[in-house]
């Protein structure tokens, strides 16, 4: 009984310990994100701790490629529950992640340069949405209680009918919701695909995904 108890003890602590932890990273991030703001927002909040969907909301307001991967980290380092209640919220971040690149731009350079699948991951690299899902779903990512995954998958499955209407099944079919899905879905799907194998360091896990 001894033992059980100062285990469970123990593991309380170090749960502690992690909610310390994760609440200190999200106040270094609330720091960090009011600096790319203007004084009188920055006034406006003064020394007040935001609550993570004040401050993932502060973060959509300009399509900003650092404040759109900072939206995530917040989210990363809230809780399973908070991602959970606030789903639609983490739509959104996709949707304006997706939102930041050019992908028609991508998508004939990619037709008119003609990239082989190396050029291609090594520009879907700079993509927000590659280090959007290095973040969310890659082999370092860091975050606190259960994964991303548990509430918004990446891909959808293949049993499940691809519908415009089930837009908060997963990444993938937030992505084809995006206007120039019809022509960079393949595109799109490669980069959230290679970035969820790879650190956001870029360093890779497993080999590239070929496009079809």
């Amino acid at each position: 009984f001894s033992t059980s108890f100062a285990s469970l003890v123990g593991k309380e602590a170090e749960t502690k310990v992690k909610r310390i932890e994760a609440d200190l990273k999200i106040l270094k991030l609330q720091e960090e994100i009011l600096k790319l703001f203007p004084s009188e927002k920055k006034q406006s909040i003064g020394e007040r701790l935001l609550h993570p969907e004040e401050l993932i909301k502060l973060c959509l307001e300009h399509k900003s490629p650092e404040l759109s991967l900072w939206a995530f980290d917040v989210f990363a380092w809230t809780s399973s529950s908070f991602r959970k209640t606030y789903k639609k919220l983490l739509e959104d971040c996709w949707k304006n992640a997706t939102d930041i690149d050019n992908w028609s731009k991508l998508y004939q350079a990619s037709i008119t340069e003609g990239w082989a699948d190396e050029i291609t991951l090594q520009n879907l690299k700079e993509t927000v949405l590659f280090s959007a899902s290095s973040r969310c779903y890659g082999p370092q990512a860091e975050i606190y209680e259960e994964g991303f995954d548990q509430v918004l998958p990446l891909r959808q499955e293949i049993s499940e009918p691809r519908s415009l209407k089930d837009s908060g099944l997963s990444v993938e079919s937030i992505l084809m919701q995006h206007k120039d899905y019809p022509e960079a879905g393949k595109l799109m799907l490669t980069a959230i695909m290679s970035g969820s194998l790879q650190d956001d360091g870029g360093r890779e896990e497993e080999g590239p995904i070929p496009m079809e």
